[in-house]
Parts: C-alpha cells; sequence; structure tokens
C-alpha cells in the first residue's frame, strides 16, 4: 500500500512520543513525593524572604496546611521535572532537525531553565523581601494589624518568582527573532536609549527610592539586553 510506510512511521513517532512523555510524567511524579516527603524543609526555605520582617504565617482552615504542602509538592515537581521535559523535546525533534537548527535547539532548551532559575533566584533573593516590606509598611499607622496566611504569602512568592523567571526569558525570544529573521540587532539596537528608560523605570517601581537598589535590579535585566543584542549579530553572521 502507497501509504503504508508513512503510516508506520507516523505511528512509531506517536509511540515515542507517548514513552517520552510518561517518562517527563514520572520524573515529575517522583519529584513531587520526594518534595511532599521534605515539604517541611521546603516551606522554611520560602519562608527566609519574611523571615527578618518579624511576620508570623497562619492557616485558617483544618486541611489548609496539607493542602499547601501539596501545592508546594506539586510546584516543586514541576520545576525539577522541566529541565528532563524539555531534553525529551530536544531528543524528539533531534533527528528532523538540520546541523544548525540543532545547534540553535540545543542552545535554546539549555538556555531556559538557567534563565528562568536566575530569574527567580533574583526574585526571591532580592524582589521578594522588598515587596514584602512594603505590603506590611503599608498604612502602618491606620492601627490595623497584618495577619498573614501561609498560602496566600506562599502564592505572592510563587507568582513573583515565576514572572521574574519568565521576564529573564525575553533574550531567548529576541534570539529567536534574529534567528527566525522577523526583526535584526541593528534595527532593534535603535531603540536602545528607549530600552534603558524602560528598564530603569521598571527598576524604579520595584525597588526602593534609592539609586543602589535601582542599578542592582536594572543592571542585570540591561545586560541580559546587550548580550541579546551581541548574540543576534553573530547568529546573522553565520546565516
Amino acid at each position: 500500500m502507497p501509504g503504508g510506510d508513512s503510516d508506520s512511521e507516523w505511528t512509531e513517532h506517536l509511540e515515542e512520543l507517548r514513552r517520552r512523555v510518561i517518562t517527563a510524567l514520572v520524573i515529575f511524579a517522583a519529584a513531587s513525593g520526594v518534595a511532599f516527603w521534605r515539604s517541611d524543609a521546603i516551606v522554611l526555605f520560602l519562608m527566609n524572604p519574611v523571615s527578618r520582617l518579624d511576620v508570623t504565617l497562619y492557616t485558617f482552615a483544618p486541611a489548609e496546611k496539607f493542602l499547601t504542602y501539596l501545592e508546594i509538592s506539586l510546584w516543586t515537581g514541576a520545576v525539577i521535572a522541566t529541565p528532563f521535559a524539555l531534553l525529551q523535546i530536544g531528543v524528539f525533534v533531534w533527528p528532523g532537525l538540520r546541523d544548525k537548527e540543532r545547534v540553535y535547539t540545543a542552545a535554546a532548551l539549555s538556555v531556559i531553565p538557567v534563565l528562568f532559575a536566575g530569574g527567580s533566584a533574583l526574585a526571591y533573593f532580592y524582589l521578594s523581601p522588598i515587596i514584602m516590606r512594603f505590603f506590611l509598611s503599608f498604612a502602618s499607622g491606620d492601627a490595623v494589624e497584618a495577619l498573614w496566611g501561609l498560602r496566600e504569602y506562599l502564592k505572592i512568592l510563587f507568582d513573583i518568582m515565576l514572572a521574574s523567571g519568565l521576564a529573564f526569558q525575553t533574550p531567548l525570544v529576541m534570539l529567536l527573532l534574529f534567528a527566525a529573521g522577523v526583526t535584526t540587532p541593528q534595527k532593534v539596537s535603535r531603540f536602545r536609549p528607549h530600552m534603558v528608560l524602560v528598564i530603569f523605570f521598571a527598576a524604579a517601581v520595584l525597588t526602593p527610592p534609592d539609586v543602589i537598589s535601582q542599578v542592582a535590579l536594572g543592571v542585570p535585566l540591561y545586560l541580559l539586553f546587550e548580550l541579546s543584542l551581541i548574540l543576534g549579530r553573530l547568529i546573522r553572521r553565520e546565516n
């Protein structure tokens, strides 16, 4: 039959994809199980951003602490499993790529978790304490006592870390646009003064009103922007 070979190849691809999805899910389940076993230590680690703010975290329902620990375990499992899932994706698409596409794919899949970890670490060690301190000190003269719930605190912390980790993917997105020919580093570099203003305005909004804090956040973001332009020029030359 004319379509027999193509149908057989398609079935083999689907079977390989199924195996790789199952592998990623097994890693996720195993990592989540270990994280649940050590969830008390993970919670202590996640409470560090407010450890110096004289804040006590509470739970407000009988099952809330259990559900919170379960959510933490699932988040931890997802974070641990993501690099393995990206590896499975890379191995799956690898045979169908050309040499140059393989270089870009390997670089992208390697850089994604590194950038995300860097952005999340910046949020955890630097941005989160600043934001939590602001929330705690806001309207401190109105005689309303702050009573923070564990689940809500962790939700805010996760949102901050997730947003920062995704923001750090911007250079990778720029490089993909350069590689695809959607735009060029030369065109983007024309907007450098505007990007500097945007970056440091964002840093001024997210940090206390002092130059040191603004520079500490703005400089890494600006360096990532410049690094994207340099790598983009190299990619264009190779093409």
